[in-house]
């Protein structure tokens, strides 16, 4: 199976490396950046993304775009924000039957999802989404990681499951595409609030009082917006929500402890991490329905936060046990 991975980031190099792991799959790289293309292709290293790690010689990078006329599959592994622009310059050299994998995580104005997006920009219909709990330098040490498949048809089920087997990644699944998406942008919000508890508790009760609530939370967002409450359950919700909100290693939740620590100050506010949180937090924030956001008072305090209107995130208990009904500013 001959495979593009699109962007050659951390995580797009990390998936590069598991697929590899099956020797049926012939795996390129795709970057425009010729001297990080040379560093693969010489010297089996992405020394901007992994310093201290090594690639298989059998994984090629390229930055010629007529690679993707000979692609079976195209991983797309870009931030959200930028996978439109991106796939405008070489989309017309992709096969009529090429298989789209999303790896993006996130929303798009108005709450679009990345593959809705791809399909009214670009009238590709054969696209599939897959995300879980997965660090990419984890990835890298082969550890075994589980990622949810959003599909619609036995034939793209059946190609990304051939083309994972024997390695270290491995898929529960759900025709559920829209939740998957939309579980992907709602982790981080919830993972900057219990960043926020642990800096100010440090009791795994009440860290787990808190992620029992914000799991609520998401369950009722997922059902607005138009997902299945089901896909909460799959490696893509449960999974990576508690991923995202209790291992160091996630930059949202890092964002979550210097707030709770009050390190934080506006000029974080140009950081991408950050930028990312706070569009994440003002976009679920305007699209929920005013019926429920006074079921949602973790969502209502970061906004109220990040939008100037309090000077903390303060942890009131009574909020969760007695909850109102009431109306957005």
């Amino acid at each position: 199976m001959n495979i593009i991975v699109f962007g050659a980031g951390t995580f797009g190099t990390a998936i590069a490396k598991a697929l590899s792991m099956n020797k049926e799959n012939n795996v390129q790289l795709f970057s425009k950046n010729e001297s990080k293309v040379n560093e693969i292709n010489t010297l089996n290293t992405n020394k901007s993304c992994f310093p201290n790690k090594h690639l298989p010689s059998s994984i090629c990078a390229t930055s010629n775009e007529n690679e993707f006329s000979n692609a079976d599959i195209v991983f797309i592994a870009y931030p959200s924000t930028l996978i439109i622009k991106k796939i405008e310059s070489v989309y017309h050299k992709f096969k009529d039957n090429v298989l789209i994998v999303n790896l993006s995580k996130g929303l798009l104005n108005g709450g679009v999802t990345v593959v809705d997006a791809i399909k009214q920009n670009f009238e590709f219909d054969n696209i599939v989404t897959l995300k879980g709990p997965s660090f990419a330098v984890e990835l890298m040490d082969h550890a075994s990681t589980l990622l949810t498949l959003g599909y619609k048809t036995q034939k793209q089920f059946d190609i990304v499951n051939k083309v994972i087997r024997k390695t270290v990644l491995h898929i529960d699944f759900t025709n559920d595409i829209r939740g998957v998406e939309i579980l992907s942008s709602l982790k981080n919000i919830y993972a900057i609030f219990l960043g926020i508890v642990d800096a100010k508790y440090n009791s795994s009760n009440t860290r787990f009082m808190m992620l029992t609530k914000a799991f609520s939370e998401v369950r009722l967002i997922l059902k607005e917006l138009g997902g299945c409450e089901s896909t909460l359950f799959l490696s893509c919700g449960f999974g990576d929500l508690c991923l995202t909100s209790l291992n160091d290693l996630s930059r949202n939740r890092t964002l979550g402890l210097l707030i709770g620590k009050e390190f934080y100050n506006e000029d974080y506010k140009s950081n991408s991490v950050i930028l990312e949180g706070l569009s994440s937090i003002n976009l679920i924030y305007n699209l929920v329905n005013d019926n429920i956001i006074g079921q949602l008072p973790i969502l209502v305090k970061l906004y109220n936060y990040f939008s100037g209107k309090t000077q903390d995130v303060d942890v009131f208990f009574n909020d969760f046990s007695n909850i109102q009904i009431v109306k957005k500013k």
